[in-house]
């Protein structure tokens, strides 16, 4: 006979919202002050700008309409001049956006049906993007395109071309007979020129790619360094734990500043050799902050118990104790970011990082001059400020995440 007197309590538990999980909690705390969300907001912009810079300040027209001996024909400069970069730009882009969404929309499935879709999406989808920017690497080649497609629309050799909102390149200079060389802010030039004629706005915007760039492949090679070694040393211990400590403080006696000046010097400028320095040297804190969190998770109950049940070494390191250890090193990872971006600009503001003309905040602060004799403030004013806004951002958002992840926090 059923019991109706349990039906009110059964109908009232079920219009119950679903329980938040940990993370949704802790960001439901980090996201709550205003000036953190104008800094996620911002860091969020720049990433974007970082990404889509080449649909937004170009000198190539997105589609032009050229007068030929053949008649009229219609090209699309802009999608011809992209490189393979920027493709590969795109795909890991598209490849974090398929993640987040595959990861929201398996949220409110159950646990054990979500664990699996989640799992075979993420591989189903790096698999797939690995591919495609294997292909792309090898089959596309960059096209030099190097036509005034202003001087062909003022002469009628051309017609209908639609520009970018800002029609400047980053290596794009003025023809020399406008003496267009460190002009003010204009109409033309929404924040002037450089000594070579070059839009301040154009180039800053471009500069932000190499900025979001070096600071998160360097620290994606730092994170999966320390995770690893931090893992191991934190769960076997004795002589695993001596030795991995050893190598951690041998790593830390190398001065990376330095090391990348040698590099630099004996094999020249490379972007990919900064990324690469910074992340194999920038690994040693998060292996220590995970190895300390290792050493006091093994001991728990849950984690004697999966031991105990058979359960396989990846399993018990990677699905039971790394998601509880990894709180601090991705608090630690938001100040990373922030060091290896300082430290690009560092290296361009001394002449010494990314090659040119490829721009960078550093290097764009370098060409405004020296304040003793010529210098051009409208120049070093904006990636100054941007650069000093992007390193407050990760430094406010990692000091609100490790108040929002710490467990004396929570009611």
């Amino acid at each position: 006979m059923t019991n109706l007197t349990a039906m009110p309590e059964l109908s009232a538990s079920a219009a119950l919202p679903p329980p938040r999980g940990y993370w949704a909690v802790a960001m439901r705390k980090l996201l709550r002050p205003l000036l953190v969300k104008l800094c996620v907001l911002y860091i969020a912009a720049v990433l974007v700008i970082s990404v889509l810079v080449p649909f937004i300040a170009t000198g190539k027209p997105y589609i032009i309409s050229l007068h030929t001996a053949h008649g009229l024909v219609t090209r699309y400069p802009l999608f011809a001049d992209l490189t393979t970069r920027d493709y590969l730009t795109f795909l890991t882009a598209g490849m974090l956006i398929a993640l987040a969404a595959i990861w929201r929309l398996t949220a409110r499935v159950d646990l054990l049906r979500r664990r699996k879709l989640r799992w075979v999406s993420a591989l189903t989808c790096i698999s797939a993007t690995v591919i495609a920017g294997v292909l792309v690497a090898s089959l596309h080649h960059n096209q030099f395109d190097g036509t005034n497609y202003r001087h062909l629309m003022k002469s009628g050799r051309a017609t209908g071309a639609i520009f970018a909102p800002i029609p400047w390149g980053y290596a794009q200079m003025e023809p020399l007979g406008r003496q267009a060389v460190n002009e003010m802010p204009s109409w033309r030039h929404w924040l002037g020129t450089d000594r070579s004629g070059r839009d301040v706005l154009s180039r800053m915007l471009w500069a932000s790619r190499v900025a979001m760039g070096i600071g998160f492949v360097s620290q994606f090679i730092a994170l999966s360094l320390g995770i690893i070694v931090g893992a191991l040393m934190g769960y076997f211990s004795g002589v695993c734990d001596i030795l991995g400590m050893r190598i951690v403080e041998m790593v830390e006696a190398i001065p990376t500043f330095f090391l990348i000046l040698t590099f630099i010097a004996v094999f020249g400028r490379s972007t990919l050799m900064i990324m690469i320095i910074l992340g194999v040297t920038g690994w040693t804190g998060y292996a220590r902050f995970l190895r300390a969190e290792f050493l006091r998770i093994r001991q728990l109950d849950y984690i004697v118990a999966a031991r105990a049940s058979g359960a396989p070494l990846h399993s018990v390191l990677f699905r039971h104790m790394l998601p509880n250890g990894l709180t601090p090193v991705l608090v630690s990872a938001s100040f990373g970011l922030a060091g290896a971006v300082t430290i690009e600009s560092s290296l361009s503001y001394l002449g010494i990082g990314v090659r040119p003309p490829t721009p960078s905040w550093g290097g764009m602060l370098n060409a405004a001059g020296n304040p003793a004799t010529v210098f051009h403030w409208f120049q070093a004013l904006p990636p100054g400020f941007v650069l000093f806004l992007t390193v407050l951002a990760f430094n406010l958002v990692g000091e609100a995440l490790r108040d929002a992840i710490d467990p004396r926090s929570f009611s």
